[in-house]
């Protein structure tokens, strides 16, 4: 007697669920065994984390995929971390890990001079939710690398991330650094007059450095006199604002 394909695609399915579950039910032997804490036994959890991970699609198949992600990329292992990073992102683009694990393949690509690709991934996360302060950090030193090494072609772009990384973490004076130095590394760049201006903003608002504040909004106003924040900038130069403390702005303010 012929087995109908419907018998056939039910042995075929329970076939396919006792499968993940006797490769569920060994991780989760492994993973209370002595093995864990030895480095072959990491390096072996990690293989069946990425096997399981790789083949099923649900939420804890979604955990070992990060977790072997994470393994390889603390183990500088471009050629694994990079396809399990990008896997994982692909399946999750809303949770503070996915942003780790977004960071972390921008770390991945940079370490292997990819930087487009790099920066598209950086540029996406803070197109979404901001980074965790922690994030932030990763992202810093993926910035500093950049610049430092001489071989690779710099963007205006690289700056303003750096710039806002420094801002986040609160090491304004770094931001204000990095900003002057993008500032006189493109005089022709469009977005020029920004740089000027947020340099001015951080100097007055997080530093309280009068002096510094007045420096580039002057320069703001003696390079740009026709643009849309002149009239601003003068009023903060021309009224004492610098000086005033936020309730004294706000009066004034308020009685124009």
């Amino acid at each position: 007697m012929k087995k109908t394909p419907f018998l056939i695609l039910i042995l075929l399915i329970l076939g396919c669920s006792q499968n993940q579950e006797s490769q569920l039910s060994e991780i989760q032997i492994f993973e209370k065994s002595e093995k864990t804490g030895t480095q072959e036994g990491l390096k072996e959890l990690a293989l069946l984390h990425k096997n399981y991970g790789l083949k099923y699609n649900d939420t804890e198949a979604n955990n070992y995929l990060y977790a072997a992600a994470q393994y390889y990329f603390y183990e500088n292992d471009t050629l694994e971390s990079i396809p399990l990073l990008s896997e994982y992102i692909m399946r999750d683009d809303s949770s503070d890990r996915y942003r780790n694990a977004a960071i972390n393949l921008a770390v991945m690509y940079s370490r292997i001079t990819e930087y487009d690709k790099s920066q598209d991934l950086i540029n996406e996360i803070l197109d979404k939710n901001l980074p965790t302060p922690a994030q932030w950090q990763d992202i810093i030193k993926l910035y500093q690398d950049k610049i430092a090494d001489a071989a690779i072609t710099l963007q205006p772009k690289d700056f303003e991330n750096l710039t806002m990384g420094y801002t986040a973490v609160g090491r304004f004076n770094d931001a204000i650094k990095t900003l002057e130095n993008a500032i006189m590394k493109w005089p022709k760049f469009e977005n020029r007059k920004n740089l000027i201006y947020r340099a001015g903003f951080i100097a007055w608002e997080y530093l309280e450095d009068t002096d510094l504040a007045k420096k580039y909004y002057t320069q703001f106003l003696n390079e740009y006199p026709n643009d849309d924040k002149a009239p601003e900038v003068q009023e903060i130069l021309n009224s004492g604002m610098l000086e005033m403390t936020d309730e004294a702005i706000l009066n004034m303010l308020k009685g124009k």
